[in-house]
This record gives structure tokens, C-alpha cells and sequence, in this order.
């Protein structure tokens, strides 16, 4: 209905742009090149009086002819952050194509150089699933996890036996770690305390507990082993980080809780999955993708993760390894360590020694997803490389709570200690105790 030398503009909530119930619109607008732009923006100053402070809304604008490249910007809360140069960014349809090619919707950029790198990212590594290609490198299934906490209520059990399994819910995993959070006696959860953790037959107690029958009647037909990789459904870009992976004992889990089940590659391999997934270069993407609180399959499908083939033998040797050290702290992760070849006790939970492994990783994958060291830099700390007034910000909460325990961003530091030892350096810190099991094996 659009003259072509015509534009029609309207305000609208953002989702019009990231929401996958929207996709086929938006993906529309991409493909004909008719959108001229779309400024996001949060109601935090009250530009809506009347309306609640969190809204999200955005001007977006479309052309009656096709245009080469449309102008976006989000997080603005006044009119003048789109004179900002750095807030407002450009995107081919080709290039919305590249980043997110199964639902052709928005990515959400801070700022031009949040965008840049993305695509740099994206340019050298794959999405996890193309659904328009059908490449599954990894062969992944997904599932909502094995148990829904309403309609198999009937199955739940309050008193464990020696047919049970515990009922795992997304608030029990953290990355690395299935000993996250406990149920107590009054029916609250609290967080494990380190002294806890350091006993490897100490175990969080559940709510509820499953028959272990049931869980194998469940993942029989997709996964054999007796270990599973959960991860939280529920997600937020202000957290300390954003994408939460971690391998579980194979065990009941709620549908707070989604599972990712890869068909291919050894358990060395597979253990190389984990670790990028978890990997703050992998969580700096994810929270460009992740608009609301909602991790869904579909964001997930469409993330960069490095294909099985992309890790040699070189690679898997360093990073199989610190996985194990990191997953393997209590015996009922012994399945896990048992297939990658490793017969010795559970590893000592030591939190500045497992800080030292994750910052080993990050340096690492930074590396292998095609990051320099400036740009590992800036996903640490924007305002480390270009001020404090630098609109963009990715860990600030993880910046936050390191100042606060340790008095100094200790993450940063550990992760460019790393980068500068590893590839300013031709030395790496090994573990020769479990090196030599994984040759072994």
C-alpha cells in the first residue's frame, strides 16, 4: 500500500523485531528490503507517562522501494541517543540472514561495534542448527526437559529409594557445576556452600524424586549415557551470565530446565560442546540474541557454535581435560569421568583453582571463535577500551561482584593472564595427571 517514493512509520512494542511469533513479518520486511529502520527504546525516563518504566517500544519505519541497509539502534531511552554514532548500526538483509537464518529477526546491539563483532563471529562460525540448510553438525536433539512439573505430578516422589532418581530443576545447575543449590528441610532453596561442595559425597537434596525407570524409558531412544546436559530456560542479560549449561547424573528433570542431546562426536568432543557453550565469548552472543526471559529452543538453534571438526587434536587436549576437572567434583558425576577414561576420586573443589581452569577456557575459545586480544578485551569490559561513557556493557554484574568479593575484576584479569601466557607465550599450564588418563583412554 506504500507509494514508492513513500514511508510508512509506527510505534510498537520491539518484539515486532525479535519476538519468533513475529518472524515471518519481519523476515518479510528483511527479504523485500522495505525496512528503513527500527529505534528501540526502554520508557526508563518517562518518554509514555502513563506507562510502566520497563516497556519496550520502537519507531520502525518502511519504505514502498527496496533499500540496501537498514539503520537500527536499541536500549535508547531519549530521542538523542540516536545521534549517537555509536548506538546507531546498520544491517543488510543478507547480514540479519547470516545471524539469525532460520528466523530471519533482530539481533539486539548496544552499540556499532557490538554488531561488528557479532558478525565477525558469526562470518567464522556457524549457528548450532540451520533449519533452512538442515546442517546439524553437532546432531543435536532438544528437549523441555523430561518431566512436567504439573501433568506428571502423579509420578513424584517425597521419600527416595533404591529405584530413584533425583528430579533435577533448573535453580539446582549452574555452569560446571549440577551442586549449585539445595532444597532444605522447610521446603526452601539456598545456594551450596563451598565447604559442601568440598566433600564429593555431599549431594544436593531435591524436591522431588522420579523413578529411574521412567527417566530411561525418556532418553532411551536419543541418549544412552549416564550423564545429560541441562540447561535454564529462563534467562536475563543483567545476570552474572546469561547462558547456564551444565552435566547432570542422569536423573528426572523439571521443565524449568531444557536438555541438549548431541549424536555426535566422542565424549572428548562433546566435552569441547560444553565448554564453549559455556564459554564467555558463547555468553557475549547469547546476550545480543536474548531479548526477553525467555531462552528458547529458537534463539538457541541460531547461536555460533564451533563444529566438531573445527577442534584438533591439539585442542581437545587442552580443553577435555579442564572440563573433567571442572564437572567431575562429586562421585555421582563418576559416569562422566568414567567415559573419557579417567578412573582416579573426584577432583577437589577449590574456587581459585576452578576460577583459573574457566579463565584458561575463555582465553582459550576467544581464540578459537576468531577473537584478538583487544576485541577478548572489550567483551570483558567495553568501558576498559573505549571510557566509562561508552554506551555498551556485557559483564557488568559478573565486574560488579568480583569488585565486590575480591576487590578487583578478577575474572578480566585472570582471562588476559591467560590469553597473554597461552599466545604471547608458547607455554600452557597442564594437568599431567589427567593428561595422561585422556591418552590413556
Amino acid at each position: 500500500m506504500i507509494s514508492e517514493i513513500g514511508r510508512v512509520s509506527i510505534i510498537v512494542p520491539t518484539g515486532i523485531a525479535t519476538d519468533d511469533t513475529c518472524k515471518k513479518f519481519f523476515g518479510n520486511l528483511g527479504q523485500s528490503k522495505t525496512l528503513v529502520s527500527l529505534y528501540d527504546f526502554e520508557n526508563r525516563e518517562r518518554l509514555f507517562s502513563t506507562v510502566d518504566s520497563r516497556m519496550k517500544f520502537s519507531l520502525l519505519s518502511m519504505s514502498g522501494k527496496p533499500i540496501d541497509f537498514s539503520k537500527f539502534s536499541f536500549f535508547s531511552t531519549n530521542v538523542r541517543h540516536l545521534e549517537n554514532p555509536q548506538r546507531v548500526f546498520r544491517l543488510s538483509a543478507q547480514e540479519i540472514a547470516l545471524l539469525n537464518p532460520n528466523t530471519l529477526t533482530c539481533p539486539i546491539f548496544r552499540t556499532k561495534f557490538d554488531a561488528e563483532l557479532t558478525k565477525k563471529i558469526y562470518a567464522r562460525v556457524p549457528v548450532l542448527e540451520n533449519e533452512k540448510t538442515g546442517r546439524n553438525p553437532w546432531g543435536i536433539t532438544f528437549r523441555q526437559g523430561l518431566f512436567n512439573m504439573t501433568s506428571d505430578s502423579g509420578l513424584f516422589k517425597t521419600v527416595p529409594n533404591n529405584k530413584t532418581v533425583p528430579l533435577y530443576e533448573a535453580k539446582m545447575l549452574h555452569q560446571f557445576d549440577h551442586r549449585w543449590a539445595t532444597y532444605d528441610v522447610d521446603g526452601s532453596t539456598r545456594d551450596m556452600t563451598d565447604r559442601e561442595k568440598a566433600a564429593p559425597d555431599c549431594l544436593p537434596q531435591p524436591r522431588y524424586w522420579v523413578e529411574r525407570s521412567e527417566v530411561e524409558n525418556r532418553l532411551s531412544e536419543k541418549w544412552q549415557r549416564k550423564w545429560i546436559i541441562a540447561f535454564r530456560r529462563t534467562c536475563r542479560t543483567t545476570d552474572e551470565r546469561t547462558a547456564i549449561f551444565s552435566a547432570i547424573p542422569s536423573s528426572g528433570v523439571g521443565d524449568s530446565a531444557f536438555l541438549l542431546l548431541p549424536s555426535y562426536g566422542s565424549v572428548f568432543l562433546q566435552s569441547c560442546l560444553l565448554g564453549s557453550l559455556n564459554s564467555l565469548v558463547f555468553d557475549f552472543v547469547t546476550r545480543q540474541k536474548a531479548g526477553g526471559a525467555n531462552f528458547s529452543f529458537f534463539i538457541v538453534k541460531q547461536l555460533p557454535i564451533l563444529k566438531p571438526e573445527a577442534y584438533t587434536q591439539r585442542d581437545i587436549d587442552f580443553i577435555a581435560p579442564r572440563v573433567l576437572e571442572l564437572v567431575y567434583t562429586a562421585w555421582d558425576m563418576q559416569p562422566f569421568a568414567q567415559d573419557m577414561g579417567y578412573t582416579g576420586d573426584p577432583f577437589p573443589w577449590n574456587p581459585d583453582r576452578r576460577a583459573q581452569i574457566r579463565a584458561e577456557l575463555d582465553a582459550y575459545y576467544a581464540y578459537l571463535y576468531g577473537l584478538d586480544r583487544e576485541e577478548l578485551r572489550y567483551i570483558l569490559d567495553p568501558s576498559d577500551v573505549y571510557g566509562a561513557d561508552f554506551p555498551s556493557e556485557t559483564f557488568r554484574v559478573l565486574k560488579n561482584n568480583d569488585i565486590k568479593n575480591y576487590g578487583e575484576y578478577r575474572t578480566q584479569r585472570l582471562v588476559l593472564e591467560a590469553w597473554d601466557q597461552m599466545f604471547e607465550t608458547p607455554a600452557i599450564r597442564r594437568n599431567p595427571a589427567i593428561d595422561r588418563s585422556i591418552k590413556a583412554a
